[in-house]
Order: C-alpha cells, then structure tokens, then sequence
C-alpha cells in the first residue's frame, strides 16, 4: 500500500539522515562524541549544517518534505473514499502543506548566516512546521477514529488508539518545546532546548511508523 510506504519512508529517511551526518561530524572531528539525546550536546541543526554534512541533510530532507505531501494526499484520498467529513479532509491537507512549505522554508535558510530576516525565516519556518504537523497529525488520528469500528478488517484498533494518547504526547511535547525557545530562552539552559529537540525529532518520526501499522491485511 502507497500510505505504508509513504509512512515507513518519512520514519526511515530523516531519522537516517539525521545519524548520518551526526556520524559523519564525529568522523570528521567536526563534532565530539556524545548522546544529543541525553546531553543535549548539540542541536539537530547544528548538525544539520555543518559541512559536508550539509550536502547530505539539505538533499535528503527535500525528499522528505516531499513524501510528507504525498502522505497528506493519501489521507485526503482515503479518507475521502470512507466519507470522512470534507472540512475534516480540508483542514488535514491544509495544515499538512502548510507544515511541508514551513520546513522548506526552514532547510532553505538553514546554515546562511546574515540578516536578522534570515534568522527569522528559520525560527518561524520550524515553529509553524511543528505546529501545523500537530494540528493534521491530530486530525488524522480523529479520522481514523471515525471509522476504526467500521473498517476493522484493514485498519488496526489498537494502533490507533495508541496514536490517540500518543498525539497528546507530541502536543505536551510541543507546547514544551515552544515556550522553551520562544518565551523562557533566556533562562533556559541550551542543552536542554537541545534534549527536547532531539527527543521531540524522535517522536515525531516514530508517529509516522505507526501510521505504518495502522493498515493491515490491505493488499491480500
């Protein structure tokens, strides 16, 4: 099925670039050996920007940004077919492309040093990246909601709730996040706006592998 394929991707792709590059500065004595997750050491964009590792994140994530557009228009299909409410299957692909442009925004400007407009561009593209993905993330989840009594035989039951507590998570998470960087950042120690970021990178990566295995038995 294209959405399996399209969530395993967008699982796989980031989180191995991201390791990738990590790697690769360690290789390269650009960066210490350390766990960001844990020590905070480093920003996901930090690593993201440093050369080479640059050549490979900025490429990589395009494709990513790419089959998140893809993701939401299976949505829209799919749901469409189950009669989801159209303003429901509006606002998904709305808030799924608003979150798509917002990272491209994000990794176009990320690494060009100047202009306090440059700066701005990059804090407000991965704000409005995260909050928008919440939003059609969360309308996704109450879709599948709508119709996970009815279509028993190919979606899991299980897995959605999962991901009904789990987009919660993701929300808590990034309501976190944001009044750390944009409200408490002058009181707020670096490494742990890191910890939260690397953190919150995972969980926002791990919500589209259970997309993956929300559908089953489709193609037998």
């Amino acid at each position: 099925m294209l959405l399996q394929r399209i969530s395993l991707g967008l699982f796989i792709i980031p989180s191995a670039t991201i390791f990738l590059c990590l790697g690769m500065a360690i290789y390269l004595n650009i960066l210490e050996i350390c766990n960001p997750f844990i020590s905070g050491c480093y920003s996901v964009s930090r690593v993201g920007r440093s050369y080479p590792a640059v050549l490979i994140f900025k490429p990589m994530m395009v494709i990513t940004i790419v089959l998140m557009i893809v993701y939401f228009f299976e949505h829209y299909r799919i749901f469409k077919k189950f009669l989801i409410n159209k303003i429901y299957l509006n606002l998904i692909l709305l808030s799924g492309l608003i979150s798509s442009f917002a990272l491209f925004i994000y990794i176009i400007f990320l690494g060009i040093e100047g202009s306090e407009i440059w700066r701005f561009m990059r804090r407000g593209g991965i704000f409005i990246y995260i909050i928008s993905l919440i939003i059609s993330q969360f309308l996704i989840v109450l879709s599948y909601l709508k119709i996970k009594n009815d279509y028993k035989v190919i979606i899991s039951s299980k897995i959605i709730n999962i991901n009904f507590y789990f987009i919660f998570l993701l929300i808590i998470f990034g309501i976190i996040l944001v009044l750390l960087i944009d409200i408490f950042s002058l009181t707020t120690p670096w490494y742990i706006k890191n910890i939260i970021q690397w953190n919150y990178f995972l969980l926002m990566n791990l919500f589209f592998l259970n997309t993956y295995f929300v559908w089953k038995k489709l193609d037998k």
